[in-house]
């Protein structure tokens, strides 16, 4: 289960963690990810964003809200 994101997103992610683009100081840029992936560093940048909001929408937000309304059904009761 990929949480909603693309094979594209998900590779592009998984590349980026794995060469360092998330490290401090970071090992490799999103030109340097372009290069890997043979596209324009515009798209990389993209990618990445969307699958950090997709990731995020689909585990912590819904998590939350998830809770939330657990939560509320215990008060409820």
């Amino acid at each position: 289960m990929w949480y909603g994101v693309t094979e594209a997103q998900r590779d592009t992610l998984m590349r980026a963690v794995q060469g360092g683009y998330y490290s401090i100081p970071r090992r490799m840029s999103t030109q340097d990810l372009a290069n890997d992936l043979d596209i324009s560093d515009q798209a990389v940048t993209e990618r990445l964003r969307r699958a950090i909001v997709t990731l995020t929408e689909n585990t912590l937000i819904a998590m939350t809200e998830e809770l939330d309304e657990e939560f509320k059904q215990v008060q409820d009761s």
